[in-house]
């Protein structure tokens, strides 16, 4: 990612083709490389100068390099807080959207706060205060739940959560729908 200027993507010098002989001056945050000590220095005068947006947070009057690593910082908090498993539901509901980027913000909560998705982990309760983690393999609508619940009943299926650990299958209906999910193991 590269940090804007005046709302727009500044892009980065194309990379030198390598072992070319002869100096190379380089930016140290990009690694962009060049030929001469004027267009170094004049790249780098202009990436001091506070003209500079991070284009994650929208913070400005940044220079080049704190936009930059702006971002990057910005990527590994991503990295590390927003789990894939919602990668596929957030992309689905932001794709073509055209709605205000606050309700989509409200809107993309509520989807993550309220429904399970695939591959995503979490605990199951099998008791009071025993807790295995599992990760969701299948989610079902919860308008479906009753058909399905009526349909494992009368196929002879125990819902217990003992006889589910022991097939290695659960289904739990706790306000997020009706999911069937596979214990981890440690």
């Amino acid at each position: 990612m590269a940090p804007l200027l005046g709302r727009k993507p500044f892009p980065l010098a194309k990379p030198l083709p390598p072992g070319e002989a002869g100096e190379r001056f380089i930016i140290p945050h990009t690694q962009e490389a060049f030929r001469t000590r004027e267009e170094y220095e004049a790249r780098l005068e202009r990436y001091n100068e506070r003209i500079w947006t991070c284009k994650s947070t929208g913070s400005s009057q940044l220079t080049h390099k704190e936009a930059w690593e702006e971002e990057q910082e910005v990527a590994e908090l991503l990295k590390e807080e927003f789990p894939t498993w919602y990668e596929k539901l957030v992309l689905e509901m932001v794709h073509h959207n055209t709605i205000s980027l606050e309700k989509l913000v409200d809107a993309a909560w509520l989807e993550i706060m309220t429904k399970y998705a695939v591959d995503e982990e979490c605990d199951f309760e099998v008791g009071k205060e025993k807790m295995l983690p599992v990760k969701i393999l299948i989610v079902h609508p919860l308008e479906k739940v009753n058909e399905e619940a009526a349909e494992k009943k009368s196929d002879g299926t125990c819902d217990s959560p003992s006889i589910q650990a022991i097939q290695n299958l659960f289904f739990t209906q706790k306000g997020r729908g009706l999911i069937e999910a596979q214990p981890q193991l440690l």
